[in-house]
């Protein structure tokens, strides 16, 4: 079952998220919880955590940017939505890697047209998997652990999440063939293919990771990289 956090000061708006919310989970016959804060201090206080959150930007106590970086320090890369009347707030929005952004006055279609999204980008990718052999141990592996794959030394390198990488024998053309229909697994250079959903920015050299590290992009890829990535980025 998913968890839904939603959390505005406007009573009014608050219960029409809910309304809508609700609406679209059970349009398309999928359990969800969901639980409504009225402020930030308490949706920070809760004990439970959530696999969505929808945050107003403008709130008395503590704005939803200001949460989402609250957020980001409980839990590893939470899915959040911005509810805003203002598209400005997308740039700071998207520094703390907003999954997508929602406008004022609040309209259905647009609520639930940003939940499909958000749904096929961040849980279908969850429940995806690959077939590999590492150490002659066949194993299905999540997409979702995958930050790159790094071809070095006629093997490819998969670096996950969690800091442990893993060795195995297949060509990184033959990996760029059976993602392809992920849009979030991008070909930025010869030897490596980055999964966008864990990209803080890109920057002259590369891809800036949330563990740090940089993914090269090449001088032949760039051009493409970049116009990809930006698209990603406001879908």
């Amino acid at each position: 079952m998913l968890r839904i956090a939603i959390c505005d000061d406007s009573r009014e708006d608050r219960k029409t998220i809910l309304d809508f919310v609700c609406g679209y989970y059970k349009k398309h016959d999928m359990d969800a919880q969901i639980d409504d804060f009225e402020t930030a201090g308490k949706l920070l206080s809760a004990k439970d955590t959530y696999d969505i959150y929808l945050l107003d930007v403008i709130m008395p106590d503590m704005t939803g940017i200001e949460t989402a970086k609250c957020l980001l320090k409980k839990r590893e890369a939470p899915v959040i939505i911005f509810i805003t009347s203002s598209l400005e707030s997308a740039v700071d929005g998207y520094r703390v890697n907003a999954a997508g952004f929602v406008l004022k006055p609040l309209i259905q279609q647009d609520i639930e047209e940003t939940l499909r999204r958000v749904m096929e980008q961040n849980f279908k990718l969850r429940e995806s998997s690959i077939s590999i052999v590492h150490n002659r141990v066949p194993m299905e592996l999540k997409l979702s652990r995958i930050l790159y794959f790094e071809n070095r030394l006629h093997r490819v390198y998969i670096v996950l999440r969690n800091g442990d990488i893993l060795s195995i024998h297949q060509k990184l053309n033959e990996l760029q063939e059976e993602l392809k229909p992920l849009t979030c697994f991008l070909r930025c250079h010869q030897s490596y293919i980055v999964n966008l959903n864990y990209v803080e920015a890109l920057e002259p050299i590369g891809f800036l990771m949330i563990n740090g590290q940089t993914v090269p992009v090449s001088r032949n890829f760039y051009k493409e990289c970049k116009h990809v990535y930006y698209h990603f980025q406001l879908k």
